[in-house]
């Protein structure tokens, strides 16, 4: 009986076998083939083996901005030069321009407008302490990368701060100096009055005189009357005080100043004053070396230029007169970029402002323009590719701050403008000026910001 049962049970036992083999055979392909989500279940032990994310460059993506400059067409192309340059390392940034002239801003509503429309802008400094408090602008203490701000002229830089903060970052500054024919002044020369520079007060009052009794026609003074740093460069000139005590002045600093008495000579010998600007007549330079003119107040740039491009001998007539620079203070015709509190992009814009003011770029800026840089460094020696930056100019410009800041400039030097205008056709009387100009003394100090 008991092998009858073990015969029996070899056939089930086969058939187990078999089953369980098919069963292997289908299930094994399902558990070798890859699955679709292959998700780790553990994490590395070595941090190093760990995805390291970099960190995100806020210039790798598109910016667009928009610089709006109010500049002439000799500044404009210089840098559209230099932002060429620039974004041949930043190939996402894409520069839109906007060149504005410098006398199609001269109102409150045009300058406000205007910083609406741009990212940056390029302006004159006296306009930037006004566009700060009215809420229209951002600071930029860092576009002032490595030594830029050490290297600033106290004189360019105290007129771009407010409230503890930088509202723009110079670019150039251009300062009008007084100029003079050498042939007149020795044609009118004395032993009496051997007229050495720079002229004292009684001695600018008598040259309109000693030019008629010389029988010389040339007129004693070019100026161009719709610039008012070019009256405050002339009274610091003759009265020997710094640019900005106008601003400052009381009712006795008038008469103490002497700027009563240059106002005068203005007003009485103001036929044999010729209202020019070497800006504005190609004709300027040529007639002032040939004696038109004994003196004249012009942009440093323009001086400079004029003795290169003149023929030596027009060249030698010519004699720049930097006396009034021993004064603390002289008015130093900046321009700085500012940021828009509304640019959408302002890291960028302010990498651009940082590479644009760049000491290779002011350098540029110089032996194109003649204006000078901003950058004290530069002048300690000229460069290789251009002519040397004067050491003398660097020296004798007055590095103080400026004691009138105050955020209706802008406002202050158009009225000065209108003033002097009005007093020199008759219209304004010199007390009517002191009183008008009084009054206007700390308008638009704070203006609400409408943002």
């Amino acid at each position: 009986m008991q092998g009858r049962e073990e015969t029996n049970t070899r056939p089930k036992t086969l058939l187990v076998i078999v089953l369980l083999g098919l069963i292997v055979l289908f299930v094994s392909p399902l558990a070798t083939s890859p699955s679709p989500l292959s998700l780790p279940y553990s994490v590395p032990e070595e941090p190093d083996l760990l995805p390291v994310l970099a960190p995100v460059d806020p210039f790798s993506e598109p910016a667009e901005l928009v610089v709006a400059i109010v500049s002439d067409e000799e500044g404009y192309e210089v840098l559209r030069r230099q932002d060429e340059q620039y974004r041949l390392a930043h190939a996402e940034l894409t520069v839109k321009w906007l060149r504005v002239e410098p006398g199609d801003a001269d109102t409150e509503e045009k300058r406000l407008d205007l910083a609406n429309q741009a990212d940056i802008l390029l302006i004159p400094n006296e306009w930037v302490r006004r566009l700060a408090v009215a809420g229209k602008l951002s600071p930029v203490d860092g576009a002032f990368v490595g030594e830029a701000l050490s290297e600033q002229f106290d004189a360019l830089i105290s007129q771009l701060d407010w409230n503890g903060y930088h509202w723009g970052v110079p670019l150039e500054f251009d300062p009008y100096i007084l100029v003079w024919n050498r042939n007149v002044l020795e044609a009118i020369k004395t032993e009496e009055d051997p007229l050495g520079l720079p002229l004292r007060l009684d001695q600018w009052q008598s040259l309109p005189q000693k030019l008629r009794d010389a029988g010389l026609v040339s007129q004693w003074l070019a100026i161009d009357r719709q610039e008012p740093q070019a009256l405050l460069a002339w009274l610091g000139a003759v009265t020997g005080e710094r640019e900005d005590v106008l601003f400052e002045a009381q009712e006795e600093t008038w008469e103490q100043s002497g700027m009563e008495a240059a106002l005068a000579l203005l007003a009485q010998e103001q036929e044999g004053v010729a209202w020019e600007s070497p800006e504005k007549d190609e004709s300027f330079w040529p007639a002032f070396a040939a004696g038109r003119y004994a003196a004249a107040i012009v942009r440093e740039s323009e001086a400079e230029g004029a003795l290169k491009e003149l023929p030596e001998a027009s060249a030698a007539a010519i004699k720049l007169d930097f006396g009034s620079w021993s004064s603390e203070f002289v008015w130093p015709g900046g321009s700085s970029f500012v940021l828009s509190s509304g640019s959408a992009n302002k890291d960028a814009a302010l990498e651009w402002i940082a590479g644009i003011t760049s000491e290779d770029n002011q350098w540029q800026n110089y032996v194109a323009t003649g204006r000078l840089p901003v950058y004290r460094s530069l002048y300690e020696g000229g460069g290789s590719d251009g002519p040397d930056v004067s050491v003398s100019i660097a020296q004798r410009f007055p590095n103080q701050t400026t004691v009138s800041a105050e955020p209706g400039m802008a406002f202050r030097f158009g009225l000065l403008r209108s003033l002097w205008t009005g007093f020199m056709e008759g219209s304004v009387t010199l007390d009517e000026w002191k009183e008008r100009w009084e009054r206007s003394r700390g308008l638009f100090a704070e203006p609400e910001s409408d943002d």
